[in-house]
């Protein structure tokens, strides 16, 4: 499964590694998981996902078992 990194703002910067299926669902992981607690997306800026460095060994932050499919959405 590929790992993608997903950066943000909302009061402060996030930058976490999530693996995740695709870059949609990992920015839902990011929004769900990755902090602060805005109500329907409101707050964030400049989120921005790319392919994570494979050469990085540290685990990711998230995995797709932390996606809860019911749970808050972002459109970003």
């Amino acid at each position: 499964m590929p790992a993608y990194t997903v950066t943000g703002n909302y009061t402060q910067s996030y930058e976490l590694t999530i693996d995740a299926p695709d870059e949609n669902t990992a920015v839902q992981i990011f929004y769900q998981q990755g902090g602060g607690d805005p109500v329907d997306g409101v707050g964030w800026d400049d989120i921005d996902v790319d392919f994570a460095d494979e050469s990085d060994e540290d685990h990711p932050d998230y995995t797709v078992d932390d996606y809860d499919p019911e749970g808050g959405k972002i459109r970003w």
